[in-house]
């Protein structure tokens, strides 16, 4: 565009017996590139110069593949400053103009020309300049990948051609609307100018500004200075919906917002790499916030990848799971819900990368976990996670690894799951409302399995659950169906089960003040361990296999085995259970 104004007051602003060509033949040499009007052409001179064209094409590699093309150039100057030989263009609009912009493998961008004239940049004042339905296509060939810019509407003006500089405007970026305001400093002789942009994505309630320095090297054009991005929880019902490519910023009626954060940090970008050397996480109040530092590296080039890492001090997560001592006292289920609606607005990055995490303590709710760890890379539909591991509540060790699938509408994740408790009655009352005696009284805890959790189902494969000296093997599975009744089912094998042991595994199921915790369930449980002691009693096994309906217990199994020398079975139902 610059390079058609500079064609446009090159002779003296034109020569108006041939203006068509002289237009024609300035463009063509500034760009070096062939640039013909194939449309109309009209000028006046009073009350003020003015000059149209229409159909302006850019020759480009090939005849049929113009590097521009535009629907319309036209522009209106004051005929006064004109007389001082200044130029003051006071409307300026370029009508559905297309570019094609090629950044070369080595950095090198075939447009990158500086308009020359026989006017000074800061003898020529732009005051309005309109861009109607603008488009630009991206080559990038250090990635073999195409961008493109559409429906560029925007608004520049300048106090000369060297800046400073101010834009503002709207574009999809890769399809995504964005509106974005640019303001410039003066050129600098060495070429570069202080740029500072401003972006707002309608699709993530997000902000962002960089402000630094910008420029054109003989082989490589570099951006770089700090930059500051923040969430600001915009009202959901405004924002649109994700296309499935991201996640989902906007949230449904009842659901929780994403948190408010702040990121800051340093940057340098060229056409093969983005670099943060250095960025500061903030959440919480801006005058005590929880903090977190870090390094980031994006490589650009055909295998596009990331590698993020963070560590710091503690930070703290309330708006996504909780505030404050409002969430003092919650079930295990409303901290899953919390968890689960924080995990669906983590984003999922269209490139390969490795995400690590280190940090002392996050801070949810009512709850602080130490020790956080992770290691993950973006997959398909959400996360890997290669390690995860945390200090919950009670001294417990949290461990996993697996697929997390964080979706909307697809939540859940697959994978291993491993729960060492050093203090079962602190994790069982962080957990729960109400603490059993039989679990105060146990030592440790443990459990670990091969899990798939999702909404509908919970199933655990190959558990180990350790209750004090008592150990178990076996199959877990929750199922939650529409319409019925949810159902438990439980297939466990025990070893030495005593008094301590046995009263542990009964407080899972029921209260020590006769409530049953699974009493709206279905369950099927199937129980074999030994040998069991007793009241002073021993057996070599007991094998149990019950149903629970509804207020009805259906024993279809009891099996003692070797106690005192005999054998003892039977069968049963008890009716009227108080599942309250």
């Amino acid at each position: 565009m610059l390079a058609l104004l500079a064609a446009l007051v090159g002779p003296y602003f034109v020569d108006w017996t041939g203006y068509r060509g002289d237009f024609e033949r300035e463009a063509s040499r500034i760009l070096g590139r062939e640039v013909t009007v194939e449309g109309d052409v009209r000028a006046r001179l009073l009350p003020f110069p003015s000059v149209s064209f229409t159909d302006v094409q850019v020759a480009g590699e090939t005849e049929t593949s113009p590097a521009m093309t535009v629907e319309e150039f036209s522009m209106d100057a004051e005929l006064a400053p004109f007389m001082r030989g200044e130029i003051l263009i006071f409307d300026m609009r370029v009508v559905r103009p297309k570019a094609t912009i090629k950044i070369a493998a080595d950095g090198q961008v075939d447009w990158a020309v500086r308009p020359s004239s026989r006017f000074e940049p800061s003898q020529i004042r732009l005051e309005k300049v309109r861009v109607v339905e603008g488009k630009v296509t991206l080559l990038h060939e250090a990635s073999g990948r195409q961008h493109t810019l559409t429906e560029i509407n925007a608004d520049l003006a300048a106090d000369s051609l060297a800046g400073p500089w101010r834009v503002d405007g709207s574009l999809r970026l890769d399809g995504m609307l964005t509106d974005v305001a640019v303001s410039t400093g003066t050129a600098n002789p060495d070429g570069t100018m202080r740029v500072r942009v401003r972006a707002n994505p309608e699709r993530y309630p997000v902000t962002l500004e960089a402000d630094g320095a910008a420029q054109f090297k003989p082989d490589s054009p570099l951006y770089s200075g700090s930059f500051h991005l923040e969430a600001n929880n915009r009202d959901p019902a405004v924002l649109r919906g994700s296309d499935g490519d991201t996640f989902v910023a906007s949230a449904q009626t009842g659901q929780a917002a994403i948190a408010d954060y702040r990121f800051a940090g340093r940057f340098q970008l060229d056409h093969k790499r983005l670099d943060v050397p250095e960025f500061r996480l903030e959440t919480g109040p801006r005058e005590d916030p929880y903090t977190a530092d870090g390094t980031a590296l994006f490589d650009l080039g055909a295998s596009p990848r990331f590698l993020i890492q963070a560590t710091g001090a503690q930070v703290r997560f309330d708006e996504a799971i909780g505030k404050g001592n409002e969430y003092s006292g919650a079930t295990l289920e409303d901290r899953f819900e919390g968890l689960k609606a924080a995990l669906e607005n983590l984003p999922r990055p269209a490139i390969k990368g490795t995400l690590d995490i280190d940090l002392p303590a996050v801070v949810a709710g009512d709850t602080t976990i130490r020790n956080v760890r992770l290691s993950a890379e973006p997959s398909a539909g959400g996360w890997a996670v290669n390690t995860l591991s945390a200090l919950l509540p009670g001294r417990t060790t949290l461990e996993a690894s697996g697929y997390l699938r964080n979706g909307e509408e697809d939540f859940g994740f697959k994978g291993k799951l491993l729960l060492a408790v050093a203090q079962p009655s602190g994790f069982a009352a962080w957990a729960a409302r109400d603490v059993d005696d039989a679990i105060r009284r146990l030592p440790a805890a443990g459990f670990s399995a091969d899990v798939e959790l999702d909404e509908q189902r919970q199933l655990f494969r190959n558990v180990e659950l350790i209750l004090g000296e008592a150990r178990f093997h076996g199959l877990l599975e929750r199922l939650t169906r529409e319409g019925v009744r949810p159902a438990i089912i439980a297939r466990l094998n025990g070893d030495a089960l005593d008094v301590q042991g046995m009263t542990a595994f009964a407080s899972l199921f029921v209260s020590d003040a006769g409530v049953t915790y699974f009493g709206d369930h279905d369950v099927d449980f199937d129980l074999e361990a030994g040998p069991v002691s007793l009241a002073g009693l021993s057996a070599d096994k007991v094998s149990t296999a019950m149903r629970l309906r509804e207020d009805h217990l259906e024993i279809d199994r009891l099996a003692i085995t070797g106690l005192a020398g005999a054998n003892i079975g039977a069968t049963g139902t008890i009716r009227d259970i108080d599942a309250e």
